[in-house]
This record gives structure tokens, C-alpha cells and sequence, in this order.
């Protein structure tokens, strides 16, 4: 079949077999072949209906879309070149391919290369080996070389007393001066390693923490300090550790030593737990609150992305976050640099330009409405702004709700409907937006109360600095014509109260929202929002991730109740 594909598809890689010896050491089985005739079969990356059509854990995890959000962001000088060492099926081999001037990959297992060369066939950038590195001799140094998911199985794969130092070892001397090696890999003392989901490498609950007694180690990871130690005792000088959450494997945000998490939200964060989550007892997303306030995320956090290198500065970028469940023309990413840059980019550049480019002109329409907006600039299909230390609206906001100062929050609220009535014009009644889209009954246009012209949807308190009484807007993303002031409203209470679910002990949402008179239009608001977020979401993305999202306390508890069994 494989050759079949090869005389079709014609794929554009070198594809170097002369380091093979005929055997594959590791393999998923029979899913393999059918994900391989997936790739084949369809636009490279374009695999939304390929997976909800033959879901497994497998398929969407190796076609998944957020794999490159491990290195999406990351500042590649635009003519290295780099060494993929693991490629597996090729899930961030094409985007090195878009990042960089050339790209060798190598990967041990024959098939899972050949899928990698059907899902990078057009690139005339990339060449593919089969084989062990450690078999592999290289005429070229790399200024890149990246290690995504490889370094914890080297107790296997590499013949030394010492294996992780020693395979390190070889790969510093495959970069040039100046190079700098990624690694990514789970943290053996992981958060959802403690709530009692199996490790990843050995599938068996707690067995990292537990020093990896059963299974002997030949397959682990690190905790922090000791894959710090390992990575300078194989010879590089300098480490900087990023935070993928929820994992290097599927992330969205990426924190770093220099830019920790403030608050549990951790920017909505999804967990999921696969192949099954039948060993967890614990709701992970629920401990994040005291981890964080103890200042002891590091330690806790579930995997690590290390930038390592000798002479040349590690940590550029100090914080990423990826907005990947869009539609493909509204997914971008924004990033913090160590210089005090914020920059938004287009997560796929030549389909999420006009979106930065709408942002900016959202921002010039606030300006012209006499509203403060924090200044940016365009610069090669990029927004860049400067990094802002004051607060934003919404860590001051829960302040307020930890001292219990009702009046206060009931006048950031109030603050808050003021700008958004100054953000614009206000139209008629009977041209409310939610009646032209059937949201509801034009019967008593009065009580949505007044209609703007243009609403402006991310008026939140988590768009805005606030200092003193000045408010500074930013990530104005999307609007609305003839959309109510109070559906605006709606949308930033909801979120407060979505992303910080204890709010309700302090200040029910239901108080809050019969303040400003929101209770009889707020299930129309919510069907308005359901419609709105539709236009916006990878609806297919959306879907095939429903069967992997973290089921939090039903599933704990029907998992301790087999305890007590």
C-alpha cells in the first residue's frame, strides 16, 4: 500500500533509509496503518473530519492541531537549520519546515516516518532518516536541534551505564556554536500524576512518583532539579524551563521561569486525561489555587519544554498563549518577550493576517470614541505593544471580592457599563441584532435596554489596565453592529464568573446581574453567545476534543468509590 501512496502522492523529502535495519522497535499496531492512509488520503493537516471519522486516542492525537503549539511561538531565526530528532508522524515537522531554511528529521520507526513524508510532501526543505541517532553520523552541525517526546525512552534506545547524560552528550556535539537545543518531556512529579493519572511512558498510576519501582526506569522522566542537573552535566552551561499546560503534548499557554502563572484560570485552560482517565481521584484543576499561592507551580507542573545552549541568551520569549480551537482565519497566538514586547501573531500567517489587521482597527475606533487604548503598532502581520506592568481590571475586580467590598464591585460593574455605552452611537430598538437573527421575539424591543451601534464584544475586565481611574483597552477582537450595551455586559460577567467559579460564594452572579436589570434577557444573551462563539470555534476541533475533556468530580468519585470497594 505504501508504495502506492509513495507513486501517487510523489512526496518533494529526501527519504534516507540506508541507517534502517529492517525493524521497527516500537509501534501503536494496526491504527498506525490506518492514520498513515488518513495523511494519504487527505490535504496535508487538514484532518478534522479524518479524525471525528475514526476516532481513537490515536488518530486525534497524532492529527491533532495543537501538537505546534509546542513551538509555534517560538523565535527561530528564519535560516537555521534544525535536527527533529522523534519526529514521529510528523505532527511539527512541517511547521519547523515553515519556520526554518532546511529540516532534518529522523525518526527510528520506518512507518512512523513514512507517515511524517505523506503529511510533509510538499516541502522541498525537509529531509527524513530512518534510524537510531546513535547510529547516525552527520556531516553537518544544526543551529537547532529539538528532542519532543524522545529524551525519557533513551533508557532503551541508548547502550550506556548512563544513558540520558550520555545521549545528550552526543547531540551537543551535532550543534553549532552558539545552537540551542528543546527539549520537551513530562515531569515526573507532574500535578495529574498525583491525582492519580498513569504515567504516560509505563501506563501505570504513580509510578513515576514512585521512583519507577515496578517497571526498573528504563523509560522515565525527570523532576525539575534533576533534569536541570542532567542537562548541565552533559555539557551545556545555560537552561531556561518553559511550562506547557496543559502538557507539552496538547498545549495552550506556555509559562516560563520568568513569567509564572497569577491565578488558577491559568487562561482556561482544558485538561484532558488519555488513554482514560479511570485512575483519577483527585480534580487537578481544583489544587492549582494553592499550588500557585504556595509558589510551588514548578515543582508541580506537568511537563517542561527546555531551551539549553552554551554561549548564546535562552528565555527570549517568556510567555505564549495560543488561541488554536478557532477557525483557521481567527487562530492566533500572543507572546511576551524578555525585552517588554507583547506581540499577536497569526497562528497560520497567510489566513490570520486580516484578523490581527481587524484588531488594530478595532483599537483606532475606541481611540476615536475618546477611549484609552494601549498603543500598538503593525509590524509584518504582527501587532506589538509594550509590556504593560500595571493590573488589569479583573485581578483588581477579585480583590475586591476577597475583601468582601460589595460596594466597590458594584462600581468597577458600573465603570465598566459606562465605557461600554461611550464605546458607541446608539441605534433603534427595533434594530437589535438578536431580532434579525431569530435569538428572540421583537415583542418588547424596550427591554434590552439601549442598542449600540457598534458593540465592542471584549469589553471584560480581563482586556483592560486599570489605574487609579483610568482604564487602558486592549485585545479588541471582535464586534458586533446593533448588538444591546447589555449583551457586552452579559459577556463580562459571565466570563469573571466562568473563568472564577468561587466568585458565586462571595457575590452570586444572580445578584449581580439584577443589578443592571440582566435576569429577564440572560437566557437570551446566552443563546446570542452560544451563536456568536459558533462563528468563531473550530466546530470539528471542538467536537473531536469532547471525547478526551476531563470529566472533574463525577469521574473522581466513581473512581474512589472502586477503593471502597
Amino acid at each position: 500500500m505504501y508504495q502506492e501512496w509513495m507513486e501517487k502522492l510523489k512526496p518533494k523529502p529526501e527519504f534516507d533509509l540506508q541507517w534502517y535495519h529492517n525493524e521497527d522497535l516500537y509501534s501503536e499496531g494496526d491504527v498506525e496503518d490506518q492514520i498513515i492512509s488518513l495523511i494519504a488520503k487527505n490535504n496535508p493537516e487538514e484532518y478534522e473530519d479524518a479524525v471525528i471519522n475514526h476516532y481513537s486516542w490515536s488518530t486525534y492525537y497524532h492529527l491533532n492541531l495543537l501538537r505546534k503549539n509546542i513551538l509555534n511561538w517560538y523565535p527561530f531565526k528564519q535560516d537555521a537549520n534544525v535536527l527533529e530528532i522523534g519526529c514521529g508522524m510528523g505532527a511539527i515537522t512541517n511547521l519547523l519546515c515553515d519556520k526554518c531554511k532546511s529540516v532534518t528529521a529522523v525518526e527510528l520507526s520506518k512507518k512512523r516516518a513514512t507517515a511524517a513524508l505523506f503529511r510533509c510532501r510538499e516541502r522541498e526543505n525537509l529531509k527524513i532518516i530512518v534510524g537510531n541517532l546513535n547510529d547516525l553520523e552527520f556531516e553537518e552541525k544544526f543551529d537547532y536541534i529539538t528532542l519532543i517526546g524522545v529524551l525519557e525512552y533513551q533508557g532503551k534506545y541508548t547502550n550506556s551505564d548512563n544513558p540520558f547524560r550520555d545521549f545528550l552528550v552526543k547531540i551537543k556535539g551535532l550543534l553549532k556554536p552558539g545552537g540551542k537545543l528543546l527539549i520537551a518531556i513530562e515531569n515526573q512529579y507532574g500535578l495529574k500524576y498525583w491525582c492519580g493519572a498513569k504515567e504516560d511512558h509505563v501506563g501505570l498510576p504513580f509510578e513515576g512518583i514512585n521512583q519507577y519501582y515496578m517497571t526498573g526506569g528504563d523509560a522515565r522522566t525527570f523532576s525539575k532539579s534533576a533534569l536541570e542537573g542532567l542537562v548541565k552535566e552533559s555539557g551545556f552551561e545555560k537552561c531556561f524551563f518553559y511550562y506547557p499546560m496543559p502538557d507539552y503534548k496538547l498545549p495552550t499557554v506556555v509559562y516560563s521561569q520568568e513569567y509564572l502563572p497569577s491565578n488558577e484560570n491559568m487562561h482556561d485552560v482544558r485538561f484532558y486525561y488519555a488513554p482514560d482517565d479511570s485512575t483519577v481521584m483527585i480534580q487537578e484543576e481544583k489544587v492549582y489555587k494553592d499550588i500557585i499561592e504556595n509558589h510551588v507551580f514548578e515543582f508541580f507542573a506537568n511537563s517542561f519544554l527546555v531551551e539549553c545552549a552554551d554561549t548564546s541568551d535562552v528565555g527570549e520569549v517568556t510567555f505564549a498563549v495560543m488561541s488554536s480551537e478557532r477557525q483557521q482565519k481567527y487562530r492566533i497566538g500572543t507572546k511576551f518577550t524578555r525585552d517588554g514586547k507583547v506581540i499577536k501573531f497569526p497562528l497560520i500567517k497567510e489566513k490570520g493576517e486580516q484578523h490581527i489587521m481587524q484588531i488594530k482597527k478595532n483599537g483606532e475606533a475606541l481611540k476615536a470614541r475618546k477611549i484609552n487604548v494601549w498603543v500598538d503598532s503593525l509590524e509584518d502581520g504582527k501587532l506589538v505593544s509594550e509590556f504593560c506592568n500595571m493590573s488589569t481590571w479583573e485581578q483588581q475586580c477579585i480583590e475586591f471580592y476577597k475583601k468582601r467590598n460589595y460596594e466597590k464591585i458594584y462600581s468597577l460593574f458600573d465603570k465598566l457599563y459606562a465605557e461600554i455605552l461611550k464605546s458607541s452611537d446608539q441605534a433603534e430598538p427595533k434594530d437589535n441584532i438578536l431580532f434579525d437573527l431569530e435569538v428572540c421575539s421583537s415583542d418588547n424591543p424596550l427591554k434590552y435596554g439601549p442598542i449600540l451601534k457598534v458593540g465592542f464584544l471584549d469589553m471584560i475586565l480581563r482586556n483592560a489596565f486599570l489605574d487609579g481611574e483610568a482604564v487602558y483597552w486592549f485585545d479588541q477582537e471582535w464586534i458586533l453592529e446593533n448588538i444591546p450595551a447589555g449583551f457586552v455586559l452579559f459577556r463580562a460577567i459571565k466570563y469573571l464568573y466562568n473563568s472564577f467559579p468561587e466568585l458565586n460564594n462571595i457575590l452570586n452572579i444572580k445578584e449581580l446581574s439584577a443589578h443592571f436589570q440582566l435576569e429577564e434577557v440572560w437566557q437570551d444573551y446566552c443563546t446570542m453567545d452560544e451563536l456568536f462563539a459558533n462563528t468563531v470555534l473550530d466546530e470539528k476541533h471542538i467536537l473531536a476534543s469532547s471525547g478526551f475533556r476531563y470529566k472533574g468530580a463525577k469521574i473522581c468519585l466513581q473512581n474512589l468509590k472502586k477503593l471502597l470497594v
